[in-house]
């Protein structure tokens, strides 16, 4: 029986090459998370979302996957797996496995089959085209860019045919249109709830239904987004509901989706409690305040009347019919207190702790990526090599073949990298950060981590991480940061955001400053008197209606019992 613990859940996202490593081979592993799951319980979390752990020849580190029913060995082995889910559930932690199913590594057994032979079973598993000629030349079945590297299709040796990649060359997409693909995918789904996993988060969901036959303009032979032949394609609600019939609505899930701009219309169906889809889906448009077009790596000054835009509108948009997720950071996102234009230098604790309030006090599910409970701040990376995502090495060749100097491209690549997130955890000033013992990291240390680190948040009077604690325990037990309703204020102002929660006659207000300068603000007459629940700083200074905030300030207040019977 469904039980909708995640209304209240709090989830803790681990990317599991960069946690800890406990047998200094310089991957993180399944042994190194199970020492940490007593710091990741206390810091009042209730779910951990695990990046992929299954069997990966890592040319997107684990999200092109070549086997989904075991473990990676370099994490461990499945029955280290069965243990870790046994000592999540032993602390009342529920288990989230990310499930990259659009596509499969070209390594995939089903794959290799597939390209074997034109009579293979497995043939039809994948996205498989004749080429069109032009003149002599063999041209793809369609002029569709790839996310990550050109043409979106690989030829096949030297044959005639090719193979439909979205993502990298190396992640084949599988046909969805096949019965038999998503009867592997419902088998893959029941094999990990039958050992106890919690839910799943799908990576790229919406990508799962094309259009066929597929569109194009053959007159074109530069590449052309393909996104109308592929996003929120016509079967994608029929597939969905059709995971949740054989697989997830027999099991106490939670599911959520990765999606690649979908329309509102389909983003609010997805979600639909009364659609049997999925539980709630990411949002991201607020992550893009400070770049152009959802381009990472082209920074434009921030804009946070565009912030408040990505970060209220879902929370409308889903209230009463479906459930929302509240993001600032993940594996394929920058740091956020190195973001938004924020004073990091002078203001990190303050930032962190501000962002952390105005997001996770909104309408729906907090995810904490690991490392942003402590501040963990962007990292300076040297030169290109020690970056290790293809798509900062696609991007960054890609600027250089288009004659940008080698130094301005790396600029660019530096600033919305996805490497960012993926240095390893820094749990102490010692070597490595106490990620392993000595061995080199498969990726490099944050040089910061001597001063930003877990143990000595933890001893400083201004953690970031025992704020988190106060914070949470409000998200989690206060009914009306659960359930309430958003309404935001003075959506114009542009240093300030600020907004309320009301549920069954109980009222929060949540107000933040985005400026490194004092700033005044007219709070509504009912929170003048308001009690103050939770601020980052000591001092708060009130004057009737008006506040003046401190740099980055952030304050939850709650209505007075003795107000609200006078309202």
């Amino acid at each position: 029986m469904r039980t909708e613990w995640y209304k209240n859940a709090v989830v803790y996202q681990i990317y599991p090459f960069s946690y800890r490593d406990s047998n200094n081979d310089g991957w993180g592993d399944i042994e190194g998370i199970i020492e940490k799951l007593d710091y990741i319980k206390e810091l009042g979390v209730t779910a951990i979302w695990f990046s992929p752990l299954y069997r990966s020849p890592d040319y997107d580190y684990g999200y092109d996957t070549s086997d989904y029913k075991d473990i990676d060995p370099k994490f461990g082995t499945l029955e280290d797996f069965d243990r870790l889910l046994k000592e999540c559930h032993d602390r009342d932690l529920k288990v989230i496995m990310d499930l990259a199913v659009n596509h499969t590594s070209t390594e995939h057994p089903w794959f290799k089959e597939a390209i074997s032979s034109k009579d293979s079973p497995y043939r039809d598993y994948y996205i498989i085209r004749e080429g069109r000629r032009k003149g002599k030349k063999l041209l793809p079945p369609t002029n569709w860019e790839s996310t990550f590297t050109g043409s979106a299709w690989e030829r096949i040796g030297d044959t005639d045919e090719f193979y439909l990649h979205l993502f990298c060359v190396e992640q084949a997409d599988l046909n969805w249109e096949n019965p038999k693909v998503r009867e592997e995918v419902v088998s893959i789904l029941n094999f990990w709830l039958e050992r106890g996993v919690d839910g799943f988060r799908f990576d790229v969901f919406n990508m799962f239904s094309k259009v066929y036959p597929f569109g194009d303009d053959f007159s074109k032979d530069s590449f052309q987004k393909g996104a109308p032949f592929y996003v929120d394609g016509p079967r994608m609600h029929e597939f969905l509901k059709e995971l949740n019939e054989k697989a997830l609505s027999r099991y106490d899930t939670y599911t959520v989706g990765e999606s690649f701009h979908p329309s509102e219309e389909n983003a609010h169906a997805y979600v639909k409690e009364s659609n049997h889809e999925l539980d709630s889906i990411f949002n991201f448009g607020h992550l893009d305040a400070d770049n152009i077009k959802g381009k990472k790596f082209f920074k434009k000054p921030f804009d946070l009347l565009q912030f408040k835009d990505g970060l209220f509108a879902p929370q409308r948009s889903y209230y009463g019919e479906g459930w929302n997720t509240l993001v600032l950071e993940n594996h394929d996102n920058a740091r956020s207190v190195s973001r938004f234009g924020i004073d990091t230098k002078h203001y990190r604790y303050e930032a962190a702790t501000m962002l952390a309030t105005l997001t996770f006090m909104g309408y729906g599910i907090p995810f904490i990526y690991m490392g942003q409970e402590i501040g963990m701040t962007n990292c300076d990376f040297k030169n290109i090599d020690e970056m290790k995502d293809p798509v900062s090495h696609f991007v960054y060749d890609l600027m250089c073949g288009y004659g940008i100097p080698k130094p301005l491209a790396f600029r660019f690549i530096k600033y919305g990298a996805r490497d960012h997130a993926r240095t390893p955890m820094q749990w102490n000033d010692s070597v490595n950060a106490g990620f392993n013992d000595g061995q080199k990291p498969w990726q490099c240390m944050n040089p910061e981590y001597k001063e930003i680190n877990v143990e000595k948040d933890l001893a400083s009077e201004r953690s970031v991480y025992r704020y988190y604690q106060k914070l949470l325990a409000i998200k989690k037990n206060n009914e009306t940061a659960i359930y309430g309703k958003t309404e935001e204020y003075d959506h114009i102002n542009k240093k300030i955001a600020a907004y309320s929660r009301e549920y069954n006659g109980k009222r929060l207000f949540v107000v933040s400053n985005f400026s490194n300068k004092q700033t005044d603000f007219i709070v509504p007459q009912w929170v003048k008197n308001a009690k103050v629940l939770l601020s980052n700083y000591d001092e708060l200074i009130r004057k009737g209606q008006t506040l003046t905030l401190h740099p980055y300030q952030a304050v939850i207040f709650e209505e007075r019992e003795n107000d609200i019977l006078k309202s």
